[in-house]
């Protein structure tokens, strides 16, 4: 069997890897080389996701595909349906890859989220909108790590955001007070088998995932609606593969934040505390394999090692790699990504501090 992933970045490099414990070979197309993933991967396709000609050498090849970014082109995803079975479907990833259409998706299923209402000319009238202030203005679309989304406090900072942004299609979502960030990651089988992971406790800066604690410290009530919210949604959209659901507790309420229909970053803790990781997980849904024990053997905390620690007096002086035998004198397990380039906010790699369950 041959895996057809599109994108190439961690995420997807650690899909592969977990495919290769399998022997299942793995084939790339990715739009930015150099990538992570071709360092693995048994063959790669560098480009353009408009390219036709390059698609379909790339479907040719493969017996089902499945993405490591939401953000993939649906004419793309829609054209390569052709050769092979989509993994999620590509109804599911048109859904949570618009907020819009997300958030009103999650509404049809009676299931709660912040308050929010969609921003789409600067010539909309919007009733009540002093309710959402302060909010948080977020594009519709293609936003991740902090990325397209804005604080904003009146008016006049929403439409000079919004002007920002380009005026593209945009969602406002009010600021709620945070008890803490939770997340449930999820895996369903094409026959509807479905295990979910326990949940992660996750704290951000600036947008961006910092540290992730599994299992988290709450009630037995909050997992029960977590991984209700995730069965409900699962089996109403057929869904099949790996799905991580963001949480906000307000007010001890669970609100849903987002979806990200693939594995995801608060996941990482799953390769080491799990006999199955969720890299493993979607795999194993692509080749329909039964899912993998999703039980945890340790408590595991994720760092995410962002490019800002390799700048030398905040990048006065120069670039220099961190001393990476310090932290492994520490007992912290080590995974670097093999990005070319390194930039302050960007994921270079991750640690993670296991202790095994006694």
């Amino acid at each position: 069997m041959k895996i057809g992933l599109l994108g190439g970045g961690q995420l997807g490099m650690m899909m592969i890897e977990s495919a290769k414990e399998l022997n299942i070979d793995v084939i790339v197309f990715e739009q930015e080389q150099p990538c992570p993933a071709e360092r693995v991967c048994n063959k790669i396709i560098y480009a353009n996701y408009f390219d036709k000609a390059a698609l379909n050498s790339f479907g040719k090849q493969c017996d089902v595909f499945t993405v490591e970014s939401e953000n993939i082109p649906l004419d793309a995803l829609r054209y390569l349906s052709q050769f092979g079975e989509l993994i999620p479907k590509l109804e599911s990833i048109e859904i949570f890859q618009d907020r819009i259409k997300e958030k009103n998706y999650l509404k049809k299923l009676d299931l709660p989220v912040v308050p929010c209402i969609p921003i789409l000319a600067t010539s909309q009238q919007v009733p009540n909108i002093k309710n959402y202030f302060p909010g948080i203005l977020k594009t519709a679309k293609n936003g991740y790590d902090g990325k397209g989304q804005r604080l904003v406090n009146s008016e006049v900072e929403l439409w000079g955001s919004f002007d920002n942004f380009g005026g593209v299609p945009c969602i406002l979502e009010k600021k709620v007070p945070l008890d803490m960030e939770l997340s449930i990651i999820s895996a369903r089988g094409v026959d509807g088998e479905m295990s979910s992971y326990p949940l992660a406790e996750n704290k951000h800066e600036n947008g961006i995932l910092v540290d992730s604690i599994m299992p988290a410290n709450i009630s037995n009530e909050i997992v029960r609606q977590a991984s209700d919210y995730a069965v409900k949604i699962a089996d109403d959209l057929k869904y099949s593969g790996v799905f991580c659901i963001e949480f906000f507790v307000c007010n001890e309420e669970l609100l849903i934040n987002e979806i990200a229909p693939r594995p995801h970053n608060s996941g990482h803790q799953t390769i080491v505390a799990c006999d199955c990781s969720q890299f493993e997980q979607q795999v194993r849904v692509c080749a329909k394999l039964p899912l993998g024990e999703t039980k945890l053997s340790g408590r595991a905390k994720l760092h995410n090692l962002l490019g800002d620690i390799w700048f030398v007096n905040n990048g006065v002086e120069k670039i220099v790699e961190p001393d990476w035998q310090e932290y492994r004198s520490k007992g912290f397990l080590i995974k670097l990504y093999g990005k070319s380039k390194v930039k302050k906010g960007r994921k270079m790699g991750h640690l993670i501090d296991y202790e095994k369950f006694k």
